[in-house]
């Protein structure tokens, strides 16, 4: 499986940003912290500092990350989204290696509420605002459908049905895994499935039926304070985009709020439900579609924690971060998994 990730060649990546940028390279410095993909800062000798990005090749999982970051990126940036996010610079797609403006300024703390500032998720909702405005503009019809959308409430659940085959495919080696799933995960899903489709019935909803374009919006989808950097103006610079496109606003709204990654203060948590509620506002059933599908996209969290188990996500962990203990990484998910799990069977927190 590991001779499927295609690994860039260092000199070889040197060259190609060079030839990117039009100016010599002086130095690559690999950038810690991305979950995905190889960042490195690239000093020129012209004085400029630019990110490279590297998307390596996989056969198990042949998204256009870079086509969908680097032209998402562009259009934003054609349609004037300013300083909140990354200027796309130039790549090579055969490649695999894009330039992006480099981000002068300190990562932002997701875990440690008290470390942020007050007006950090007025820049995070100004963003999304601007993002679905954009969704009415000639060009964004162009634009793809996000990583794994969900535009029904069946769509969620044939989502999460894919994700737990392959899961379960795997946990046939692995007894922690495949106690979980067959004991914890699969009578919890047949439970809360029945509920959401009894939810939508009572809404006057139809489960089965796609939300129609005007309610939809163009989502980050991995989106938050974990994928955030400040500049020494105190703005924020949002990024990774790789999953970008259309998706349905209560899916946005529930990935924001129940992200592993990331530790909401109670009242950053407040002020992002009041201003995702008034942002899409227009759209009269996305607070029941919310409600109806919140345990259900908690489910689809508790699965994606487990990703550390498939092998082709493993090596693009490796790929990205370096060596790590396998065992160690597993077991910690599967506990994160264990405790998403539980906070939806405590109850509903949709808004």
């Amino acid at each position: 499986m590991a001779g499927n990730l295609i690994k860039p060649d260092e000199s070889g990546l040197t060259r190609t940003v060079a030839a990117l940028a039009d100016a010599e390279v002086l130095a690559l410095e690999a950038v810690k912290g991305g979950g995905n993909n190889r960042v490195y800062g690239a000093a020129l000798a012209d004085g400029r500092r630019v990110a490279a990005k590297c998307y390596p090749s996989q056969k198990e999982d042949p998204r256009d990350r870079l086509g969908v970051e680097f032209g998402g990126l562009g259009f934003l940036a054609d349609q004037g989204v300013g300083s909140a996010l990354p200027c796309p610079l130039a790549a090579d797609r055969e490649a695999g290696v894009a330039l992006y403006e480099w981000i002068e300024g300190e990562a932002v703390s997701a875990t440690d509420p008290a470390a942020r500032r007050p007006g950090d998720v007025d820049q995070a909702l100004g963003l999304l605002a601007k993002l679905h405005e954009l969704r009415l503009t000639p060009g964004a019809k162009e634009l793809p459908p996000s990583s794994d959308p969900c535009f029904s409430g069946a769509d969620l659940v044939a989502g999460i049905a894919g994700r737990r085959l392959r899961l379960g495919e795997v946990a046939e080696d692995n007894d922690s895994l495949r106690a979980f799933l067959s004991g914890k995960f699969d009578p919890a899903l047949e439970e809360v499935t029945r509920r959401a489709a009894r939810e939508y019935k009572a809404a006057g909803m139809d489960f089965d039926s796609a939300i129609p374009g005007r309610e939809r919006t163009l989502s980050p989808s991995d989106f938050g304070f974990h994928n955030a950097r400040r500049r020494e103006d105190g703005s924020l610079v949002f990024l990774d985009f790789e999953y970008f496109g259309w998706d349905d606003p209560a899916k946005l709204t529930a990935d924001i709020l129940m992200h592993p990654g990331m530790v909401l203060g109670a009242e950053e948590e407040a002020n992002f439900r009041e201003g995702l509620a008034d942002i899409y506002r227009d759209d009269k059933t996305c607070g029941a579609r919310l409600s109806a599908l919140w345990s259900l996209f908690g489910l689809r969290w508790c699965l994606i924690l487990l990703n550390e188990f498939l092998p082709e996500r493993w090596f693009r962990r490796v790929y990205a971060d370096g060596g790590r203990d396998r065992e160690t990484v597993q077991a910690r998910q599967l506990d994160k998994s264990e405790a998403m799990l539980l906070r939806v069977e405590e109850g509903n927190d949709g808004i």
